[in-house]
């Protein structure tokens, strides 16, 4: 009788290999950072928040350290995360700032996942967009059977049955024995004296539910970890291929540079003249359409990151990339031009600091843009996105509410 060979490869699948002592010890890592997320969302503290994703750091950091010590590229990464956090943790930050900064804290923890655990060559970043969106959605959901199965492990380990069983017995009986506890304390005054008052403080309802987001965190971090740590790699995506013509995003690019013409002159004409619109003071003028420049120069940048790496290399596209970006910074100037204007009518605050910070930030990035345009192994990508991590980390770093305070008593506003 022949063998299948198909029917033999899922045999072998189905064999499970034992897990490992990192694989089990991970399961302790994992209980911890439920814990720390229970405490967080108990006590809904800004302090406890940091400690919680510092946690899950150093758990994940525990069982990748040799990879994470020999990659400059995740180093680089967890330095801004631990200043975000360590910011966050002792408030020192301007309240404005901590949607961002809570945002960012989870995204940077992911980054580091991805970069310490996945191969991310490069023109392969999209890679990196892709493996975090999996460990968002796919891998914190396709372990969880390994999860339970270090429970198994663990339980059924070198202890004898006796002993296992006491264990067991033990983990059954404690909430038990508290529960009963709690009843006879409360119908009884003689047990309520003799175990004190803080039996009745205890809410059972309240700690079954502490025990759900540990058990639901743990578990859902176990696989999240174990995927990333002992998985599969993600697969690598096909490598793009610039096979855009010239006259494609040549001819996009020339009717946007047609647009910052006219809007060049009626900047000319109106912001630098010194004349203005009709029933327009400097301080309207600048505060209105901020949002559309930002709006405008993230289309011009996505417009020449899409140039770079699709077009056909060649001397008429580097042409019009350059003037594109020679194009955005005239927008960009013409928007700092009008938010200092706005300062100078109404004084500093952090609403009007940040985008600034953030201009001067893509200002930064056109002048990496112009050296893409010429120079193909510039990692564009790459050098904008840690510039952008460093650039809002340096940004926290600052006590902007004494620079703000100084600025608008010097100048006598408010």
């Amino acid at each position: 009788m022949e063998e299948n060979p198909i029917l033999n490869d899922a045999q072998g699948a189905n064999k499970r290999a034992p897990l490992t002592k990192p694989q089990l010890w991970l399961l302790v890592g994992s209980i911890l950072i439920g814990i720390a997320l229970e405490l967080w969302m108990e006590l809904d503290y800004y302090r406890l928040y940091s400690i919680f994703w510092l946690v899950t750091l150093g758990v994940f950091v525990a069982f990748n350290f040799k990879r994470v010590i020999t990659s400059k590229t995740v180093l680089a990464l967890i330095v801004p995360t631990l200043v975000l956090a360590f910011v966050l943790m002792f408030d020192y930050m301007h309240h404005e700032l901590l949607g961002f900064t809570s945002l960012a804290i989870p995204a940077l923890l992911l980054t580091i996942g991805v970069f310490t655990t996945q191969e991310i060559g490069y023109k392969r970043e999209g890679k990196a967009v892709l493996s975090v969106i999996f460990a968002v959605f796919v891998k914190p959901f396709t372990a969880i059977g390994t999860y339970f199965r270090a429970y198994s492990v663990i339980l059924s380990g070198k202890n004898s049955a006796s002993k296992r069983h006491g264990w067991i017995g033990f983990a059954v009986g404690l909430p038990l024995m508290i529960i009963v506890l709690a009843l006879l304390a409360s119908v009884d005054v003689g047990m309520e004296k003799l175990l004190g008052k803080w039996i009745q403080n205890i809410s059972l309802w309240e700690w079954f539910w502490r025990l759900v987001v540990v058990f639901v965190a743990s578990m859902l971090f176990y696989s999240l970890f174990y995927n990333l740590t002992w998985g599969k790699p993600d697969r690598d995506l096909v490598p793009v291929r610039q096979n855009w013509k010239f006259a494609g995003p040549g001819v996009v690019i020339l009717m946007l540079l047609a647009a910052y013409a006219l809007y060049t002159y009626v900047q000319f004409t109106y912001l630098f003249s010194g004349t203005l619109p009709l029933n327009y003071t400097f301080s309207d003028y600048a505060r209105d359409g901020f949002g559309q420049f930002v709006a405008v120069t993230m289309i011009n940048f996505t417009l020449l990151g899409l140039s770079l790496t699709k077009s056909e290399p060649g001397k008429p596209i580097q042409l019009l990339q350059s003037l594109l970006i020679a194009a955005s910074l005239i927008v960009l100037a013409s928007a700092c031009w009008r938010m200092l204007l706005y300062i100078d009518a109404y004084g500093l605050t952090i609403r009007r600091i940040l985008p600034l910070w953030l201009m001067t930030y893509f200002m930064f990035l056109a002048v990496v843009g112009a050296v893409r345009v010429f120079r193909e192994k510039v990692p564009f990508l790459r050098i904008g996105a840690f510039a952008l991590i460093y650039w809002y980390t340096l940004f926290i770093c600052i006590d902007w509410n004494t620079v703000m305070n100084t600025f608008n008593k010097t100048y006598n506003f408010g």
